[in-house]
């Protein structure tokens, strides 16, 4: 027998673009939408990231501010090293000096007649100038035109007779002393030779290695 369908039940709306208030089947959500739950896990990925994030940056930024000191000590460490370089104790530079023995700052390079000698006493002021046959060394002379030179080793003041045997002969190149705060007066055309007490006289000689020559060849630039 044809039985006609039921009414619709009041508060319930069909059709596209309608909303079904009928409750949920079991197995089907709860009428959420997948959108919504998308929205939910996105959210939620996002708090636990910027909770990692904020845990993790104090540690990284701890580990740079203890590097920073150390690349910082690196960098400066050429600059502390240029800077613990010392000038040297004792140089010979152009102007009027006295030369004196390192071993006794009295005992001074003299005038003697023609001679060079080493005397006790205030000693004579030499001028010195750069070297007569090497700019890089130096002459001394005792203000009257005669030149400091050696002559059969031994050390005499001469007229420069302007010859390239003279301006050789008169011109010495300084180095560090083998005593502390003291200079050496090498020969330029005998450069195995050098400025040498003997006795009261001076000659250029040859190192023989001992104490004594060291000693004796060691002088101290004071001024006048």
């Amino acid at each position: 027998m044809y039985q006609p369908p039921e009414a619709p039940k009041p508060g319930t709306v069909y059709g596209r673009g309608g909303a079904d208030a009928r409750p949920p089947e079991k197995g089907k959500s709860g009428g959420v939408h997948p959108g919504v739950l998308g929205l939910f896990v996105v959210a939620i990925l996002f708090v636990v990231g910027a909770f990692a994030y904020l845990n993790l940056r104090p540690e990284a930024d701890e580990s740079a501010q203890a590097s920073a000191p150390a690349s910082a000590a690196a960098s400066s460490a050429p600059a502390a090293a240029a800077t613990t370089s010392a000038p040297p104790e004792n140089e010979l530079t152009t102007g009027k000096w006295i030369l004196a023995l390192k071993k006794d700052a009295e005992v001074r390079l003299t005038v003697d007649g023609d001679f060079a000698a080493l005397k006790s006493g205030d000693g004579t002021a030499l001028t010195v100038v750069k070297g007569l046959a090497d700019e890089a060394c130096f002459s001394l002379h005792d203000g009257d035109d005669r030149y400091l030179r050696h002559f059969d080793y031994r050390l005499r003041f001469d007229e420069n007779d302007d010859s390239e045997l003279f301006r050789s002969d008169a011109t010495f190149c300084p180095e560090a002393g083998l005593t502390v705060g003291s200079i050496q007066l090498r020969s330029k055309n005998y450069p195995q030779y050098m400025l040498h007490q003997r006795d009261s006289e001076v000659y250029i000689d040859k190192s023989d290695g001992t104490d004594e020559f060291i000693e004796q060849s060691g002088f101290v630039v004071k001024k006048p």
